[in-house]
């Protein structure tokens, strides 16, 4: 498909690092969000917050000092009943995500007013939600007087429940809610929409929209946005582009919820039409929309014109789409490129040094960055370690491996997931230490051993012609991947290679029972 909107020579030979890091300086942007209109009064500063001399400290001091000066009259005696002082701290404490303050801020407000008070019950109650603690959100929801009177309490919970990926206890509410006679608001549907996404379950999400309608925000661009994310996850694309048709104003969430959609269908042509449809009604991408495209195995071509489009405006060092850009530069095989844009990225994260260690997943150099990353002020996460124990199985670097496994799970605390394990079982199995793989399998894994962590066992007994371990291993996966078909041919190579010419035709007869082809 020809971006002529975005065709444009990418990057001189002669730009340097020094510059880019300059331009970045230059064009370092601060964005800012629109405030949303809250179901309860707006807090304003009391004079016992606007008494503090604060500006050469940073909020969170400013907090602390403030929750101190609170904390100190309280002992002495003082009795604080401003129900405003409390709402404007928690609002304070939910803006910044310091849950711990506001905990704080919890043990001070007098228990007759937290009894009565539903504005700051339900800022308590948002406060915990937000922060991962949906049990102890849930027991003050369970005893709050007069949490009908507002959508405000709901919402807070439903969307702790959906953040936390509990979607099916953020619908289950969601439907209490209904039941109840709590009307929804525009915050209720975007919230539960993305639960309804999380869960796949398209019947409920049409349900879901059928209440949209019936409450009247059909026409609302908030709710429209999500109704276009929820169908494309739920795997109904046409759906959701007839949704995103119907949005009048389409903001930069609507686009990117088409653009993101269509990608993760695969649709890479219609997703490239949308974003030169969203270019010409003058909307610019942001940097979700460049990262969706650019790790979306775009083609190569593709790839090129975005790059040189945000470097025309002097975007690319954004971290996200710097972090993009390597991904899809390491997909197209392109290591020189991805080196090049990694030194000279002004700023790095934990995603880049990932991104850079994945595009040498099977050479020493993924080791060499990850040395340096523990140099750096990045903690690796488990992630990081998937490529490193990649690196290690095709080096054959097993005690190198079984180091990394170590460090992962004693020094960073990160429990082996099962891509984990895998990489385990291909390190030993590829070194052809087959019973120490099964030995893996069967003794040192935590959790039960999936399709990923067989099939390396299986593969590794392909390549050193292990015709026992090999059996073992695949009747599992004829259990897991009844339909995979790899599986059964992979079991034949074996087979034949060990001269079993009956037990070939075994297989072959269990493939034509199973429909498989041959």
């Amino acid at each position: 498909m020809n971006l002529c909107f975005l065709n444009t020579a990418c990057l001189g030979r002669n730009f340097s690092c020094s510059s880019a890091k300059k331009k970045y300086e230059k064009h370092d942007k601060i964005y800012q969000t629109k405030k949303s209109k809250l179901p309860f009064p707006r807090s304003y500063p009391t004079p016992l917050l606007t008494d503090q001399k604060i500006q050469s400290q940073s909020k969170l001091q400013a907090l602390e000092t403030v929750i101190n000066k609170l904390e100190s009259s309280l002992k002495n005696g003082v009795v604080i009943n401003d129900p405003q002082i409390f709402a404007s701290l928690l609002e304070t404490c939910f803006q910044l995500k310091a849950i711990d303050y506001g905990i704080k801020v919890h043990g001070l407000i007098p228990e007759k007013l937290l009894r009565k008070n539903v504005g700051i019950l339900s800022k308590l109650l948002r406060l915990y939600a937000c922060n991962g603690q949906v049990e102890k959100a849930h027991e003050m929801f369970d005893v709050m007087p007069d949490r009908n009177s507002s959508a405000f309490p709901w919402n807070s919970l439903i969307s702790g429940y959906a953040e936390e990926g509990l979607y099916e206890d953020a619908l289950a509410l969601y439907f209490q809610m209904v039941e109840e006679g709590v009307e929804p608001d525009q915050y209720t549907f975007p919230r539960v929409l993305k639960a309804c996404g999380g869960v796949g379950m398209i019947q409920v999400g049409e349900e879901v929209h059928r209440h949209v309608i019936r409450f009247g925000f059909g026409n609302n661009t908030f709710v429209l946005n999500a109704l276009v994310d929820m169908y494309a996850k739920c795997g109904d694309i046409i759906r959701a582009r007839k949704v995103f048709n119907s949005i009048d104003k389409k903001a930069l969430v609507s686009w990117n919820s088409m653009i993101v959609g269509y990608i993760r269908h695969g649709l890479i042509v219609e997703a490239m039409s949308i974003l030169r449809w969203m270019i010409e009604e003058g909307c610019e991408p942001d940097s979700v929309t460049l990262s969706a495209v650019l790790t979306s195995m775009s083609p190569y071509k593709i790839g090129t014109q975005i790059h040189g489009w945000v470097f025309r405006r002097g975007t690319e060092w954004n971290l996200s789409v710097a972090n993009s850009m390597i991904v899809f530069y390491s997909n197209q095989d392109k290591l020189e490129k991805v080196k090049w844009l990694f030194e000279c990225m002004p700023k790095r994260d934990v995603v880049s040094w990932n991104s850079i260690i994945s595009a040498h997943s099977k050479d020493s150099a993924a080791i060499e960055y990850f040395n340096r990353m523990m140099d750096s002020d990045a903690s690796p996460d488990g992630i990081t370690f998937v490529p490193l124990l990649s690196a290690c199985a095709h080096l054959g670097m097993v005690k190198d491996g079984e180091r990394m496994f170590s460090m992962m799970v004693e020094r960073y605390q990160i429990s082996p997931s099962m891509e984990h394990y895998a990489c385990m079982v291909n390190l030993y199995a590829r070194a052809g230490l087959l019973s120490e793989a099964y030995d893996f399998v069967v003794n040192r894994m935590e959790i039960e051993a999936g399709p990923t962590v067989w099939g390396a066992l299986l593969y590794g007994c392909y390549l050193h012609g292990n015709a026992e371990v090999g059996e073992i291993a695949a009747n599992h996966l004829f259990e897991l991947e009844p339909d995979g078909e790899h599986n059964f041919e992979l079991l034949i190579k074996i087979y034949r290679k060990a001269g079993r010419y009956k037990d070939i035709e075994r297989i072959r007869s269990m493939m034509m029972e199973r429909g498989l082809e041959l």
